[in-house]
């Protein structure tokens, strides 16, 4: 990068790091974003949808379209407070760093560059849907900063890159009754209880090998994790009626993740004639698959113009909503090491600086 750009870029991304946002309500990072293109480029139209924004040069629709995409969110800290716990403003101030770059040269693609909210909780790509029926898309490609892989070196994965999940809240409405009588009343602490118990080897799948559980064989990771558990209140004398129980079901492969679906729900859909059963479904991430020709393709022009390039071994376990656009188009995405550092969401992660030519030379070089 040219000294000028870096010193702006990351100027910039402690600004966006100062000023962190949950997701779906990033107003004033977008007013940043906005700002920042204004004060230092000409030669982008700007095309502000509300609630996310994306940049181009003039469209011609003659050339091949490809789709360079960053997500701007934050997250909470164990304190209740939002911060950038993710490096998502690392990945914004990335984009802007390759637009700096790439203002005054000729492309022979339409390059989009996409500014996506809403990563954290999986809404923000599916917000961001219109892009693709506006425009035909060839390719799209993303990343994320990564702790403790090798500093500067960009990982790649043909296929699965990263898990798809889904979370679900299941609430059981008993019977309450006195807690010296509770053959009167129906507690769901059991049928919980029992669930949970049922579940335990799922929260051992740590690895992606070919697996069997309830009579169903997987092909690689699926696990289910219980994040929370409540039946009713610190009152000895009550045997409650109410008790809810939040999962995070994740697999590898999206089919897979349905057998589990379908097994949690099935399990609760025959409590229906005892308790009455409430599921909810929160955050759902789709498998974040790399089209292995693009792959191919790309890690070869990454290695000729010098980058230095690894294949990861296996999957990421967390997820990635980046995983919805190969509805539309190839897809790759890109892990950039950070070496040795707080994981992401620890309180004491802080996107690192230091990452941010490689990165805008590995868009570079791709466009």
């Amino acid at each position: 990068m040219k000294q000028e750009n870096l010193e702006k870029i990351i100027a910039f991304r402690h600004v966006l790091h100062e000023h962190p946002e949950l997701s779906n309500h990033e107003v004033n990072t977008r007013k940043l974003i906005k700002e920042f293109i204004a004060q230092n480029m000409s030669g982008y139209l700007v095309f502000d949808e509300v609630s996310w924004l994306y940049c181009m040069k003039p469209y011609q629709p003659t050339k091949q379209t490809i789709v360079l995409r960053a997500d701007h969110d934050a997250i909470m800290n164990s304190s209740n407070t939002p911060f950038h716990g993710c490096g998502h403003d690392g990945h914004t101030a990335i984009l802007l760093g390759v637009m700096l770059e790439e203002e005054g040269r000729e492309s022979e693609y339409n390059v989009i560059y996409l500014f996506q909210p809403a990563e954290e909780n999986g809404s923000g790509a599916a917000i961001c849907k219109p892009l693709f029926e506006t425009y035909h898309v060839d390719k799209i490609f993303g990343l994320h900063n990564m702790p403790n892989l090798r500093k500067n070196i960009i990982y790649y994965r043909p296929e699965t890159v990263m898990c798809a999940s889904v979370g679900y809240r299941i609430s059981l409405t008993g019977v309450q009754s006195h807690a010296s009588e509770p053959e009167k009343g129906l507690n769901p602490v059991y049928a919980l209880s029992a669930f949970a118990k049922s579940i335990e080897p799922l929260a051992k799948q740590t690895g992606f090998q070919p697996f069997t559980f309830a009579n169903k064989h997987f092909s690689s990771l699926a696990m289910i994790t219980i994040i929370h558990v409540n039946v009713g209140s610190l009152n000895f004398g009550i045997s409650p009626a109410n008790g809810e129980i939040c999962l995070t079901l994740r697999a590898a492969k999206e089919n897979e993740l349905a057998v589990l679906e379908e097994y949690v729900r099935s399990y609760f859909e025959g409590l229906k004639g005892k308790f009455k059963v409430s599921i909810e479904e929160f955050d759902r991430f789709d498998e974040n698959y790399a089209d292995p020709s693009l792959v191919d393709k790309t890690v070869r022009k990454l290695k000729a113009a010098g980058l230095e390039v690894e294949e990861l071994s296996e999957p990421i376990r967390a997820s990635e909503d980046f995983g919805y656009y190969k509805k539309f188009a190839p897809c790759m995405f890109f892990f950039v090491g950070m070496g040795t550092c707080p994981s992401l969401h620890h309180d004491s992660y802080v996107f690192d600086d230091e990452i941010i030519p490689t990165a805008v030379c590995m868009f570079e070089t791709i466009i």
